[in-house]
């Protein structure tokens, strides 16, 4: 295999956990005003959000994927009896059911704000729209993040001078043989109308159309012509999970005093899930890997806080204590769709525990903006749909961290006295079909250059490595399909 940047389990790997990253920080500035709402059809382009008939088709070498009814009939649970149990019992069911499979893609689309009140510059609000996507199947990985400010108020004329400082608009791809990324220059992100009529043919409505430069590595050679083995310069950000049975996590932190989960490698499926922390690379002064983990990694001074996930890029959450759970968290059951739809509530002595990871991450995401300390949640709703089959088809979350100590803005120079706040509205959707997740389908729309012999001699690939992508549509003939049906039995919390 010929490793540009990663080997190909790790480069899966990097795929699931930046989403997190990136859905909150993903900016550019290209799109300064309001922009309409996102249509809903994207959400059901192709098979996404359809249910598998056929779930052992995708299942892994020696693994099960366990159904609702699997997790029933061990438990004796009774909807409409023991709500908040089975609650706990189908996230955690759908979390570990996700590591089971053997191709996913899914899309994530966030509307986040940051708002506060700085010293010399008075209210400021900014809005940002992010789409991340991530696909991994029989013909590779392909993931894509565009992404643009929607609202911006207060700022005045300081805007020009800041857009250098925004934007993250990122193709990545790789297979067995390479791995490529490319990424567009701050700017230039564009969220196209209910009436355009390109709208499905990009994901989500969202498309830059400058990602045109490769990747470099710090030896300023192109990451695509890097050889075999190990890449000592790849991003150190990149997740160690402990997931091996029988493996325990060092984690000897405490949550404000409260004894945190302890790590099970005998859980069934449908039991509390694993808290698995996320491992950092340090890097000194120069920005090069020292070759020491950070188990407490912070990056703003003078708080603490942690992230990580429950065994898949999506849980940040842990919902699976029912000890977490309210007792007006509802489970319903569509017996058309053969579908779970749980509404989430958190006992308030509870959310520090339950959305620990989801805290760190939501403070480490708007860093670039502010620096908040001690954030607490003020809001968190969170709906998840889980089809019978134990495969998660959807989740929505609103999450609201407001801090009201004193803290500095960071790309506008300034300190807010009063504190501020972030929040974000967040879609995630998923599809496990052959079409959907075959990554070089999607290269032949997004990054039809792969296919080209000029790709291989400005990145030193061998030309026998390049995809054939003859047989696929380009974006001028593909012809996406909206399954209007499904959407019409969708229920969106953001919906106006």
């Amino acid at each position: 295999m010929k490793s540009f940047k990663s080997k190909k389990t790790k480069a899966i790997l990097s795929c699931i956990a930046v989403v997190m990253i990136v859905s909150v920080l993903c900016v550019s500035l290209a799109a300064c005003k309001d922009v309409a709402d996102t249509s809903l059809g994207v959400f059901f382009v192709g098979d996404f959000q359809r249910n598998v008939t056929d779930v052992a088709a995708i299942t892994k070498q020696g693994e099960k994927i366990y159904s609702v009814d699997d997790m029933l009939a061990a438990t004796g649970y009774k909807l409409g009896t023991d709500d908040k149990e089975i609650a706990a019992a189908i996230y955690a069911l759908a979390v570990t059911n996700n590591n089971n499979i053997t191709q996913t893609g899914f899309y994530v689309l966030t509307d986040a704000s940051v708002k506060t009140k700085a010293a010399g510059y008075g209210n400021i609000d900014v809005g940002i729209r992010s789409t991340y996507s991530a696909f991994s199947g029989k013909k590779g990985s392909f993931s894509q993040t565009v992404s643009g400010v929607t609202r911006l108020d207060a700022l005045g004329g300081v805007l020009d001078g800041l857009k250098s400082n925004f934007g993250y608009n990122i193709q990545s791809f790789s297979n067995e043989d390479f791995h490529a990324d490319r990424r567009g220059p701050n700017g230039g992100a564009e969220f196209l109308a209910a009436d355009d009529p390109n709208l499905y043919k990009y994901i989500m409505g969202a498309k830059n159309d400058d990602l045109t430069n490769l990747s470099k590595s710090k030896k300023n050679q192109p990451v695509n012509a890097k050889a075999n083995g190990s890449d000592t310069n790849a991003d150190p950000a990149l997740p160690t999970y402990v997931q091996a049975a029988g493996a325990k996590y060092a984690d000897n932190s405490t949550l404000k005093g409260k004894e945190l989960p302890s790590f099970n490698p005998n859980r069934l499926a449908w039991e509390p899930l694993n808290r698995l922390p996320e491992r950092y690379w340090e890097k000194d002064s120069k920005g090069n890997r020292t070759g020491k983990i950070i188990e407490d990694h912070s990056v703003v001074a003078g708080t603490r806080y942690s992230y990580g996930t429950y065994g898949a890029g999506f849980a940040v959450y842990d919902f699976s204590r029912p000890e977490y759970l309210a007792e007006d968290t509802k489970v319903t059951y569509s017996s058309d769709l053969d579908l779970y739809t749980i509404e989430v509530k958190v006992l308030d002595e509870y959310v520090d525990q339950a959305l620990e990871f989801a805290a760190g991450a939501l403070i480490r995401d708007t860093k670039g903006y502010i620096a908040l300390k001690n954030a607490k949640f003020t809001k968190t709703v969170n709906k998840i749909e889980v089809y019978g089959n134990g495969l998660i088809k959807s989740m929505q979350k609103i999450d609201t961290l407001e801090s009201k100590e004193s803290c500095e803005l960071v790309v506008i120079p300034g300190r807010c006295p009063n504190g501020g706040s972030t929040s974000n509205e967040a879609t995630t959707v998923f599809s496990y079909s052959d079409f959907d997740t075959d990554a070089e389908r999607l290269a032949a729309l997004y990054w039809p250059q792969l296919g080209t012999d000029e790709f291989c001699k400005n990145t030193g690939l061998s030309k026998s490595l390049k995809l054939d992508l003859s047989g696929y549509d380009k974006i001028g003939a593909f012809k996406p399909e909206v399954n209007v049906d499904l959407m019409n039995k969708f229920t969106h919390m953001f919906k106006k």
